[in-house]
């Protein structure tokens, strides 16, 4: 549905005020000629007021935005802005569309003739994660001599999720992803083997599959004495992680957004480096009621961050229902934990595993501003 708005603009209030004092002297003075002038100044505004509203009606907007975006990064959408009016042309257009959180698309358009369009690729970033389906847009237009601003609101219909920063907590990033140094150590039979790292002369007891025979022909024909490749330690990764979230805190804490956002970051970030080791992870968080989600293939993890970037903090989290989710873990799997509140306050309550990591959300920062509807964002562009 389209509504349309005006004001008056400076030098409108301007002519106006010429024009009723001309008019107001012109009667008292009985001088035709002011009269004329002041009532001259009045029709003209009126017209100008009729054309003005009739440069806006009848014009849509197309967006060919991703219906998949990541946060915090630049995009190019192509916008295109349709007059569907059969003889009327469109000038000094002036286009706003509003999204969540203070992303502001602009662009402008000098004439849109009848039946046509006008396009252009304008840069919009988006600061934050959200999942919408109406985007409000606004058309702007001091057409014909800005003595009016007119003002037309609509909004376009298209899905957009936008996924949350990914950031990897420093806790995974320390000694490998779970303490795989400690661990080399313990299980020192293993046979496995890490990235080839270089190629250097054959040892008594070095197995026959390492040789590397290219490098050990040219070595022999030089008389030199096989060659084998050399490799890294070994790095042992478990073969699933299980990342619960909650909110639970048993101190009466200030619920802050900025927090619940820098979790999540951490969260999305989480998860993304453990698709990229392959390994299994499974999402537990008590904004989804405690119900596993699945991360490994492709689709279950934009499904996963597609959940992360439509979700909302949970209230009244209970003490029981996060013992019960750790409860359910099974040896051998790595166990990351993530909250909103303080470690402080919940972590001497409950029973840990001391394979577990407690992710510290302090360890990163970044601007959050307090979250707008789409609405009060394309409000503050009048």
């Amino acid at each position: 549905m389209c509504k349309f708005s005006f004001k008056l603009a400076p030098r409108g209030a301007l002519c106006l005020g010429i024009a009723v004092g001309l008019s107001v002297i012109g009667i008292f003075l009985a001088d035709g000629a002011l009269i004329t002038l002041g009532f001259s100044a009045l029709v003209l505004m009126l017209c100008s007021f009729v054309l003005g509203r009739s440069n806006l009606r009848g014009l849509e907007v197309d967006l060919s935005l991703p219906a998949k975006c990541y946060s915090n990064k630049y995009y190019k959408p192509h916008v295109v802005i349709r007059n569907k009016r059969s003889f009327l042309d469109a000038f000094y257009v002036k286009l706003y569309v509003g999204f969540p959180h203070g992303a502001v698309l602009s662009s402008q358009s000098n004439w849109v003739p009848a039946r046509s369009l006008s396009s252009a690729d304008v840069k919009v970033r988006f600061p934050m994660r959200f999942s919408s389906l109406d985007h409000p847009y606004r058309f702007v237009s001091g057409f014909p001599l800005g003595l009016f601003i007119f003002s037309s609101y609509q909004a376009v219909s298209q899905p957009l999720t936008v996924y949350p920063r990914q950031i990897v907590p420093e806790e995974l990033l320390d000694h490998g992803v779970t303490g795989q140094c400690e661990r080399i150590h313990e299980d020192s039979d293993v046979e496995s083997v890490g990235e080839p790292r270089s190629i250097r002369p054959w040892q008594p007891g070095d197995p026959a599959k390492n040789i590397h025979w290219p490098a050990s022909i040219r070595s022999l024909a030089q008389g030199h004495s096989l060659r084998v490749r050399e490799f890294d330690p070994p790095g042992l990764e478990p073969e699933r992680a299980v990342l619960i979230f909650h909110s639970y805190s048993a101190h009466r804490e200030m619920m802050r957004e900025d927090t619940f956002e820098r979790a999540i970051s951490l969260v999305a970030g989480a998860v993304s480096y453990f698709r990229n080791l392959n390994i299994k992870t499974e999402l537990v968080a008590d904004f989804m009621r405690w119900h596993p989600v699945q991360s490994k293939s492709r689709s279950e993890h934009y499904e996963c961050l597609t959940i992360l970037a439509e979700s909302r903090r949970a209230v009244g989290t209970e003490l029981h229902e996060l013992q019960s989710a750790l409860d359910k873990v099974t040896d051998g799997q790595q166990v990351i934990i993530i909250s909103d509140m303080r470690s402080d306050s919940w972590k001497d309550l409950i029973e840990v595993p001391e394979s577990a990591k407690i992710i510290d959300i302090r360890q990163v920062r970044f601007p959050v501003k307090k979250t707008l509807s789409a609405k009060a964002v394309l409000s503050r562009t009048a």
